[in-house]
């Protein structure tokens, strides 16, 4: 799902948040970090990985990828795989509080491609980008990163984080749906204890917007026709993960 390639992207985001405080000066931080997961959850089973890649002068490179598999680890015609790329710079402006901006590619494998323009604002408590489309269909979406540890100075043995994405309506008139008023928001809450081995163990719930085919059935000049559309739902979603960053 894409909100889950958003939530690594952000996350990768915060890492490199967290490695610039150290240093307290991202113009000579230089890094590399990569992650995997295996998530099992109400949409089945899911692979993720990232690399990302922090250098000098605040530039950054990242990519991610994700297998959905569905709730048969065996192959599926119906399996999806999705790849988001993105590169960009990240300047301080003062210790704590950063910005950032770049170019992001969304490629889901046999179906969508979507470049967008990014910018946004990342600090010790919250972090919000803005997602701007550069073709076609141009509605702006948001995220927005509230890390819950930060306001509490004793040490939670757990992180602890809430997502909210908000879509805007699509613009495009090649959308086929039966309701085009699909903006809204997603919630994501994030529970997650990292060790210092690199083993990383967690759990999402999330309220999200889904889009799912709906047959219809229709009389044109005395002939019965049928056609599929899409119809955008709202649910209710639980994951578990357990993955690896090195």
């Amino acid at each position: 799902m894409k909100n889950i390639i958003l939530l690594l992207s952000i996350y990768t985001l915060s890492l490199g948040q967290n490695s610039s405080s150290v240093n307290q000066d991202i113009d000579y931080t230089y890094s590399i970090t990569r992650a995997s997961f295996f998530n099992y959850g109400t949409s089945g089973y899911e692979l993720d990985g990232f690399i990302e890649l922090q250098m000098k002068k605040g530039l950054f490179a990242e990519s991610s990828i994700n297998y959905e598999m569905g709730d048969d680890l065996a192959y599926q015609n119906d399996e999806i795989i999705s790849i988001n790329s993105s590169i960009g710079i990240m300047k301080s402006l003062s210790t704590s509080v950063y910005v950032a901006g770049g170019l992001s590619n969304y490629t889901e494998i046999k179906n969508d491609n979507l470049n967008e323009l990014f910018f946004g604002m990342i600090s010790k408590y919250w972090t919000g980008i803005a997602y701007i489309g550069i073709q076609g269909d141009l509605a702006p979406n948001f995220l927005g990163l509230l890390d819950i540890n930060s306001f509490f100075n004793n040490n939670i043995p757990i992180d602890i984080s809430i997502m909210n994405i908000y879509h805007s309506s699509s613009n495009d008139p090649n959308i086929k749906k039966a309701n085009t008023n699909e903006g809204g928001f997603d919630t994501f809450l994030r529970l997650t204890k990292d060790y210092e081995s690199g083993i990383s163990i967690g759990y999402n719930f999330s309220r999200e917007r889904y889009e799912t085919p709906e047959s219809v059935t229709y009389l044109k000049q005395g002939q019965i026709y049928q056609k599929n559309r899409l119809v955008t739902e709202t649910g209710f979603f639980h994951t578990i993960h357990i993955g690896y960053l090195f």
